[in-house]
């Protein structure tokens, strides 16, 4: 009788074989087995995938040199996931078929850009969209197996959410920050010194121009992870006073990467908006506006500009209604609507909010330059206070889930890998 250990090497032995034959007519590399995990084989094409797709998540070139400083963490990531995706198989076999909606769904809004979808931006840069994607399902399917794992933990998910709920009614004014995160802990094949390190690295590439999405998809130990690190407004007295007191730091000096490293956690956040006033801030009104548009010759000297600046001005000081400021731009010739309708403050770039933010309803604006031929008058036409947008259960739910994952999925993937076979092939 052949030995389970023996068929399984007559396997490993012809994997390089199957591999070869089944990629790309484009590519030339020659699969081979990098690691084997309880039986499961990670290849070097897998591995190839991972590195590249780290390259392109950090902004870093695709050369050898950086293909071999990040071949280790690359490994280390295919062990977790493929761990995940054992642990969620042996509780329920579908359960990676059933992740795919999902996580098609996270991996175009990580990876697709403007131009590109996720699957065309990832084979640009000669990447399987497979690698991204079976890691968003290996995320989702991980999630299925801590929820059924720790139920008891679970359980009081919906108990916070409900209290937290009852806080935002309490207090509607209490400040706000909508922020993005990246969590890194310490791990036996990373420890402290080399997490601290990581996520100094990231945060430099983040700062050169890096997607954070999808750094934070790739690298991030939070259950927001599949989301690209997204989390949403969150009231700035639920932060823990660390993490409060760098946001605000970085707000203050008008950044907005947030790095803060602790023996526990070290975090990145992103800081994408600020509510001084939370669900009751001035920003969530909705204004329509009227404005006066003068596009002003190319090359006009600064003395010219000047004397049109004082014009417009004086003009404008004239008029004291929307209707009036409307068929004065329409004098003035612009092809530009003179009319902007229903948009909240809040979507409006920063210095342009500010402009709103001191207007009263049917006050002509200063003069302002919007671009380089181009002076306008702005006038609030009308200006309505909306509703409070209170997080949905659901929303507040998965924000506690978080939380929680962050500590259990650590504590749990570090068990799997005690008790696991892991086997790591020599290069």
């Amino acid at each position: 009788m052949v030995s389970f250990r023996s068929y399984l090497s007559f396997l490993l032995m012809l994997l390089p074989l199957y591999l070869t034959q089944s990629l790309p007519a484009t590519a030339q590399t020659t699969a081979s087995v990098v690691a084997v995990i309880d039986g499961t084989a990670i290849s070097s094409v897998d591995l190839e995938n991972k590195i590249r797709l780290l390259l392109l998540t950090t902004g870093k070139s695709d050369n050898a040199e950086n293909a071999k400083l990040y071949r280790d963490e690359a490994l280390e990531m295919l062990i977790d996931e493929t761990l995940k995706i054992q642990a969620g198989r042996s509780l329920n076999p579908e359960s990676l078929t059933q992740a795919t909606t999902t996580a098609r769904a996270f991996f175009e809004n990580i990876y697709a850009d403007e131009i590109l979808s996720a699957t065309e931006r990832l084979q640009a840069a000669g990447i399987r969209a497979s690698t991204a994607l079976d890691q968003i399902k290996a995320d989702i399917v991980w999630t299925g197996v801590l929820t059924q794992k720790f139920r008891r933990q679970f359980a009081q998910v919906d108990t916070l959410a409900n209290a937290e709920r009852t806080k935002i009614l309490a207090d509607l004014s209490a400040p706000q920050y909508k922020i993005s995160e990246i969590v890194l802990m310490p791990i036996p094949s990373r420890p402290l010194a080399k997490t601290h390190e990581l996520v100094e690295q990231l945060e430099k590439a983040i700062s050169d121009g890096a997607d954070f999405n999808a750094i934070a998809a790739q690298y991030s130990m939070s259950g927001s992870s599949k989301n690209g690190g997204n989390i949403g407004w969150v009231q700035a007295k639920k932060l823990p006073s660390d993490i409060l007191q760098a946001i605000e730091n970085t707000r203050l000096s008008e950044k907005n990467i947030v790095l803060l490293k602790s023996e526990d956690f070290s975090y990145i956040f992103r800081l994408e908006g600020y509510r001084e006033f939370g669900f009751n801030d001035p920003r969530l009104d909705t204004v329509s506006m009227a404005r006066a548009v003068l596009m002003l010759p190319p090359n006009i000297s600064e003395e010219a500009k000047d004397a049109q600046i004082s014009k417009l001005k004086a003009e404008a000081e004239k008029i004291n209604s929307c209707d009036a400021l409307r068929k004065y731009h329409l004098s003035l010739g612009s092809e530009v609507l003179g009319q902007i309708n229903n948009i909240v403050i809040e979507k409006l770039e920063n210095s342009f909010q500010q402009l709103v933010l001191g207007l009263k309803v049917e006050e002509a604006s200063d003069v302002i330059q919007t671009a380089d031929n181009e002076l306008s008058v702005f006038m609030i036409c009308s200006r309505v206070k909306e509703a409070p947008d209170i997080p949905s259960l659901e929303k507040l739910k998965e924000a506690e889930f978080n939380k929680l994952y962050s500590v259990l999925s650590l504590r749990y993937l570090m068990r799997l890998r005690r008790a696991a076979s892991i086997e790591i092939k020599t290069e």
